[in-house]
């Protein structure tokens, strides 16, 4: 019986020093942001860019100004896998905003909203108007539900008001698994 129960307690502690190990052996980075305003009379871009904070972290931060109230707003996203160039990889998504932010439905969505609602104000729902910000936004392993290869990686966004393009944020970032040390 005791035998039993020490079996038990060392797998147990075995699973628990590899969940460590794992999440201690990811890397998860971002490595570029772009953003264009296509009509600035409508959206002002004021910030997109990525700052350094330590050699393995690196946070976004993001602010538009929308002048004009918006209650038809769609999101066109994609995620880019680097091959040779950017190849299309398993994700193009077309959500409508306004009803996502009342009921999400859509689970790849859902999982970037969480990660990146903290640090913005993009918490409401519609109508959009004024300044509109992500400050600080750094990937958290831990709320990526997502299994990724390892590779460089691109989400590109499209906003549409109204049906028409008025802003791209396309931001680049590594995920690097340690398979060795696993």
């Amino acid at each position: 019986m005791q035998t039993g129960k020490s079996i038990l307690a060392l797998s147990l502690l075995y699973i628990g020093v590899s969940l460590i190990n794992l999440n201690d052996a990811v890397e998860f980075k971002l490595t570029n942001a772009v953003c264009m305003s296509y009509n600035k009379s409508w959206v002002v871009m004021n910030t997109c860019r990525l700052k350094a904070i330590s050699r393995n972290k690196t946070t976004f931060n993001f602010n538009c100004t929308i002048l004009h109230p918006v209650n038809d707003f769609q999101l066109h996203g994609q995620i880019f896998k680097r091959a040779n160039g950017y190849k299309p990889w398993l994700f193009n998504i077309r959500i409508d905003v306004c009803r996502f932010l009342i009921h999400p439905y859509n689970p790849l969505v859902s999982l970037v909203y969480r990660m990146a609602k903290e640090y913005s104000n993009f918490n409401h729902t519609c109508p959009y108007i004024g300044h509109q910000y992500v400050k600080d936004f750094y990937p958290r392993l831990e709320l990526l539900r997502l299994p990724l290869p390892t590779g460089d990686y691109m989400l590109t966004t499209r906003w549409f008001y109204d049906r028409k393009l008025h802003l791209d944020a396309n931001i680049s970032f590594t995920f690097v698994e340690d398979l060795i040390n696993q």
